[in-house]
């Protein structure tokens, strides 16, 4: 796990820490505390420190509430330690909580804000494995706690899990929370991944039927598409293909119809905004996604969202013929500091891609460079991988085939990383024989599979497609028999009744003739 990724998480601990007060009810927490709470002047200093958390005055509702723990004892002064915990992060004394964490743990065990304090104790102190134990455990035994989990916390364990390749317990980890249904009220749309994860893992246990009752909860397009081609799925295939519908279509309108809605009521919303632009992608309404995302800034700062809004806006504009523009649009990222805007990472792994497709090796490894040299932590092994990527195409463009040999020998050694990149570095180098090693045993497991069917699907497959002589590899790849013997196995070409259609979909409404305004 990298610092970057752990001084989110810190930072992700230290907010839902303060969303565990909010949550949990600090008002209807005044009739729980029993029997200091029944005495008037408890009810007043509680009721006051309540007005200063509401202000966000940590260090007056301190003030108030560390001479209240003082005097109270057991399960009691858990609910004070729980409205103090996350202001003693804000004033500095955050060294404090893994004490107080433990004495709440032997006061009451078994409360579920307690687990959830645990949760985020365990992140702070970048424990992540432990982490992942409390908040399975909370899931399967208390999911009530689960209300101040927030994404970056879940995202953050799920991703170390897998770096770790510790599949069993994240296997363990989608199970409980979609049993608990829970979605993290700052991502709602983090349910259908959850979901997915969930579903694959009931699936391996051979446990068809629940998985199949999972599946409603996945409505993203790409990730049925994507489930639709990992025969780990087959035995659901019926169902996803009755959900996708002909084209896509049916799951193209649910998806776009209610990110298109949510835009409408909240078009300041970066999250909206970038849903909005991947909804009319998706439709095949390129010219709407161009003027919603053209919108977007490219600055110092900006969200993770901002930033995949401007892909978006790239990949329309690249689908529609018009690379060069797409490449204009992207380059400003390379005038931002990855280091105090991590987020624009993304922005340069996309950007080097983007000039190697448009013939431009010497600028794409100008930037692949710059960008894995400049990084530092803010990007996962993941990304740098894909850097590698560009960087091993653009030389051996180039010619200057000694030094992609070299980058391309230890991208081999860290495959596990990203295999998807390490087979394309391969390929683009001509060592089929060794990139077709990788594959196969990439392919082996459902779990390698999810990472690498998807490069091998057709332009027609995709959404938004623009000629691509990096995908063409691939399919040429698919034509060698021991390839395509282990593609077989697990995965298949989409069925082309589930393409895209090649024309604009109407956009959808809600048994109302009045369009939906976007602006």
């Amino acid at each position: 796990m990298t610092n970057a990724i752990k001084r989110r998480l810190s930072a992700a601990a230290a907010l839902g820490l303060m969303l565990a007060s909010a949550s949990t009810g600090m008002t209807a927490r005044t009739t729980q505390l029993q029997p200091q709470a029944e005495k008037p002047d408890a009810k007043g200093e509680l009721r006051a420190a309540l007005g200063k958390l509401q202000q966000e005055d940590c260090t007056g509702a301190l003030a108030i509430l560390d001479p209240m723990a003082a005097r109270m004892a057991g399960k009691e002064r858990n609910q004070i330690q729980l409205l103090r915990i996350p202001c003693l992060g804000n004033v500095g004394r955050g060294d404090e909580v893994p004490a107080i964490y433990r004495e709440m743990v032997a006061a009451d065990p078994e409360s579920p804000g307690v687990r959830a304090v645990g949760v985020f104790v365990a992140v702070n102190e970048r424990n992540l494995p432990e982490a992942a134990r409390r908040l399975t455990l909370l899931a399967e035994e208390s999911p009530q706690g689960l209300g101040p989990i927030n994404s970056a916390i879940a995202r953050g364990i799920v991703q170390d899990l897998t770096q770790r390749r510790d599949l069993a317990t994240r296997k363990r980890l989608y199970v409980a929370l979609a049993r608990a249904d829970w979605q993290p009220s700052d991502r709602p749309d983090m349910r259908d991944s959850l979901a997915q994860g969930a579903i694959e893992a009931l699936l391996v246990d051979k446990q068809v039927t629940e998985a199949e009752a999972i599946l409603p909860r996945v409505t993203m397009p790409e990730l049925l598409v994507s489930m639709a081609t990992e025969r780990l799925y087959q035995p659901l295939w019926p169902a996803i293909e009755a959900r996708l519908g002909e084209h896509g279509g049916r799951a193209i309108d649910r998806f776009a119809l209610s990110r298109l809605e949510a835009f409408t009521r909240s078009e300041n919303d970066e999250r909206t905004r970038r849903d909005a632009v991947r909804a009319f992608i998706l439709l095949g309404r390129y010219p709407e996604a161009i003027e919603l995302a053209e919108k977007v800034p490219i600055a110092e700062g900006m969200s993770e969202e901002a930033v995949t809004s401007v892909r978006y806006h790239a990949q329309a504009l690249a689908s529609q013929g018009n690379r060069a523009a797409a490449v204009e649009r992207m380059r400003a990222f390379t005038r931002i500091d990855p280091k105090t805007t991590p987020s624009v990472v993304s922005g340069m792994v996309g950007l080097a891609e983007l000039l190697d497709e448009a013939s431009k090796p010497d600028e794409a490894l100008a930037v692949a460079r710059a960008a894995r040299e400049g990084s530092g932590d803010a990007i996962s092994p993941w990304g740098r991988a894909w850097l590698r990527r560009t960087e091993i195409c653009a030389l051996s463009t180039l010619g200057r085939t000694a030094e992609a040999k070299s980058a391309a020998d230890q991208l081999i050694v860290d495959a596990k990383d990203n295999e998807a990149a390490a087979i394309e570095a391969l390929l683009c180098s001509g060592r089929n024989d060794e990139a077709a090693k990788i594959a196969i045993a990439t392919l082996a497991s459902p779990e390698g599979a999810s990472t690498i069917a998807d490069q091998f699907q057709p332009d027609g497959a995709l959404w938004a497609p623009a000629a691509s002589r990096l995908r063409a590899l691939w399919g040429t790849f698919l034509t060698r028999p021991d390839v395509k013997t282990a593609f077989d196995k697990s995965a298949r070409i989409l069925p082309k009744a589930l393409w895209p259609s090649k024309d604009p979909r109407p956009i959808p409404r809600r048994g109302t003739d009045e369009p939906l305004t976007i602006t």
